[in-house]
C-alpha cells in the first residue's frame, strides 16, 4: 500500500513524465538510448494511458503530450521516432499545428467582438458623417446667406 504522500510523488511523477512526452526531441533521446525496445517501458507507456481520462487530463499544461502517448502505441512509430529527421518532421508538424490553432482561435474569438466593434464603429461613422453633413450644410447655408446678403448688398447700392 502507497502512503498519501507516495501517492501524490507518483502522481507529479508520471504528469511531468507524461508531458515530457509532448517533446519530439525527448522521444528521439528515448528511442536513440533503446528505452521503446524494452517491454516494460512499452508496458508502462499502456498504463500511462489512463491520463486520457478527463479527471487526469485536466491536470496537464500541454495536451498534444496525450496524442503522442497514444502514437506511442503503436511500434512503427515509436521505430520512427529513433532516426532524427523523423523527430524533427514531427515537432514541425507540433509547431505548425499550434501556429494553426492559435489564429483559428484568434479568429473564432475575436470575429464577434471585431464584428460589433466594426458595427460600432459603423454606427459612430454613420454618425460622424451625418454630423459632417449637417455641419456642411450648416456652412453651406451660412455661405449661400453670406453670398446672397452681399449680392443685396452690392444690389442695393447700385
Amino acid at each position: 500500500m502507497e502512503t498519501a504522500e507516495s501517492e501524490k510523488t507518483r502522481f507529479e511523477v508520471e504528469c511531468e513524465f507524461v508531458q515530457a512526452l509532448a517533446n519530439p526531441n525527448y522521444l528521439n533521446f528515448l528511442a536513440q538510448r533503446g528505452y521503446f525496445k524494452e517491454e516494460y517501458f512499452v508496458n508502462y507507456l499502456r498504463y500511462l494511458l489512463y491520463w486520457k481520462q478527463p479527471q487526469y487530463a485536466r491536470c496537464l499544461k500541454f495536451p498534444q503530450c496525450l496524442h503522442m502517448l497514444e502514437a506511442l502505441q503503436s511500434q512503427q512509430f515509436r521505430d520512427a521516432m529513433a532516426y532524427g529527421p523523423s523527430a524533427k518532421y514531427v515537432e514541425d508538424q507540433v509547431v505548425l499545428q499550434w501556429q494553426f490553432y492559435l489564429r483559428k482561435r484568434n479568429r473564432l474569438f475575436m470575429m464577434p467582438g471585431e464584428e460589433g466593434q466594426d458595427l460600432e464603429e459603423s454606427d459612430e461613422d454613420a454618425d460622424n458623417k451625418q454630423k459632417d453633413t449637417d455641419d456642411e450644410e450648416d456652412e453651406d447655408m451660412v455661405k449661400a446667406a453670406d453670398t446672397e446678403a452681399a449680392e443685396s448688398e452690392t444690389t442695393s447700392t447700385k
